[in-house]
């Protein structure tokens, strides 16, 4: 079993070169914006995913992934002569939907934000984003005011 660091450089090798391979040497209109998120290459080696992401319909995300699966064969044959290994993963690309969700969470905290301009900053927030003010010093009696003793 290879060790985790080779792993972890070959699943960014691959990383590198589909990316690239859909940039450059894949024509296909189908396939509009993608963006490689990651790999998963398995431990053995066997076989490694490609997740993606684009926006975009439901639509033309199936279209996408249907083009991505036309051409996982010339995208994994640029795969194997990068790694040059004795064997090559098996490719499989998976929609990534994190971008869908990170974007939808972004818009829910804006929402929030607006909702609540005069929410106070929590105490903890509020430390670190400014200097603490040194304590008021106390001013020395006047004798103004009438003292029993």
């Amino acid at each position: 079993m290879p060790a985790p660091r080779r792993i972890e450089r070959l699943a960014q090798l691959i990383h590198e070169v589909a990316a690239q391979a859909l940039q450059r040497h894949v024509a296909d209109p189908r396939i509009g914006f993608v963006t490689i998120t990651r790999v998963k290459l398995g431990r053995d080696l066997a076989d490694a995913t490609i997740y993606w992401s684009s926006l975009g319909t439901e639509a033309q995300k199936r279209t996408t992934t249907r083009a991505l699966t036309d051409v996982t064969g010339m995208i994994q044959n640029m795969v194997a002569k990068a790694l040059q290994t004795r064997t090559t993963p098996k490719l499989l690309f998976r929609y990534d939907p994190s971008m869908v969700h990170a974007g939808h969470m972004e818009t829910l905290f804006e929402k929030i934000r607006r909702e609540r301009p005069d929410e106070p900053v929590p105490p903890a927030a509020e430390a670190s984003a400014e200097p603490a003010e040194p304590p008021e010093a106390t001013e020395p009696d006047d004798g103004d005011e009438s003292d029993p003793s």
